[in-house]
């Protein structure tokens, strides 16, 4: 909880410099530009981001019902709730602990909660890189953004790092071997710190979970149509979240500055890169490498209504929304 506190307070220290360097130099414009924004594109802006969650949940949804009986609005509701988790926490990481919490309590138990998280993740990640590397070849082909310089290597990391976390959870799901020897340490240095005994027997016990554990991860690989299906989904789920620039843009009046596929190849790349940004909702990167790819087509003051809008509709108000029906709900979890 107080990490949890801690977290919040770096996010309002952030925000408030995010807005004071966004409004210094054209405060009345943005001001205004704000207030006359067409409230219809702003509500289809929001609605992209609940199409997003929507299809989220489907692929989550069908994972659980592999094991246990779940409902979609049950699924669709954690769905909403871990925008929150993942908005105050670094590297977005607190979401997955709060979905296995939160399906520990309806009898889902933790080794298959954690398989859960890992499957949907594994299906998270492949959908990631392949729309990153649907967006480099693009705008190669199309010459939509200049990378260069410390942006491109910025670009390069950020897809190393995706491609990394994927293969680490393939081990982590498909390789008893290793899973076995990485036990095996962990115990013989525990006992050797005289902390736990019996060790023998309690090797023997971690590594039947194990086996269950690795069985079970192989149902998503099982059925490779249902697997190629789900990441075609998370991959129209990522295009949704990010076509909201343009939808945004023509909430301040302007249907021409750039199209959809320009908004989803340059999104595409802050998402890639913005992945390691080490604080809660790579806050500040992402703003800046919003302006930094955006600049080609759009001046400013439009550049920084544009980017505040659509930090508030795909980052703030998610994770209002969560935070709010997690204290709604949080005495029936």
């Amino acid at each position: 909880m107080k990490s949890k506190f801690i977290n919040i307070i770096i996010i309002v220290v952030l925000t408030l410099f995010v807005l004071y360097f966004s409004l210094k130099d054209y405060y009345s414009e943005i001001i205004t530009s704000l207030f006359n924004a067409d409230i219809r594109w702003l509500l289809v802006s929001y609605l992209f981001v609940l199409s997003y969650t929507f299809f989220k949940t489907v692929i989550t949804n069908d994972i659980i019902n592999k094991f246990i009986k779940y409902s979609f609005l049950k699924t669709f509701s954690l769905q909403i709730m871990t925008f929150f988790f993942n908005a105050v926490t670094p590297f977005s990481t607190g979401g997955q602990p709060f979905q296995i919490y939160v399906l520990n309590k309806n009898n889902v138990s933790l080794p298959q909660g954690t398989n859960i998280i890992i499957q949907e993740s594994i299906v998270h990640q492949i959908a990631i890189i392949l729309v990153g590397f649907l967006a480099i070849i693009l705008n190669l082909i199309l010459g939509i953004c200049k990378i260069e310089g410390v942006v491109l290597w910025f670009l390069i990391i950020g897809f190393l790092a995706n491609v990394l976390i994927l293969f680490l959870l393939f081990i982590v799901s498909y390789s008893k071997k290793i899973n076995k020897s990485l036990i095996k340490i962990v115990i013989n240095l525990l006992t050797f710190l005289r902390l736990i005994k019996k060790k023998n027997e309690l090797i023997n016990k971690l590594n039947k979970k194990i086996e269950d554990f690795t069985n079970n991860s192989k149902i998503l690989l099982k059925d490779k149509k249902r697997f190629v299906k789900l990441i075609i989904i998370n991959c129209i789920a990522l295009f949704c979240l990010y076509i909201v620039p343009l939808t945004i843009l023509f909430s301040l009046g302007d249907y021409s500055s750039f199209d959809g596929m320009t908004a989803i190849i340059l999104v595409a790349f802050i998402s890639i890169i913005s992945s390691y940004i080490p604080l809660p909702g790579g806050m500040g990167g992402q703003e800046y490498l919003f302006v930094l790819l955006f600049d080609l087509y759009i001046d400013k003051p439009i550049l920084s209504t544009l980017m505040l809008l659509w930090r508030f509709t795909t980052y703030y108000l998610p994770m209002i929304i969560g935070a709010v029906l997690f204290n709604i709900r949080q005495k029936e979890i």
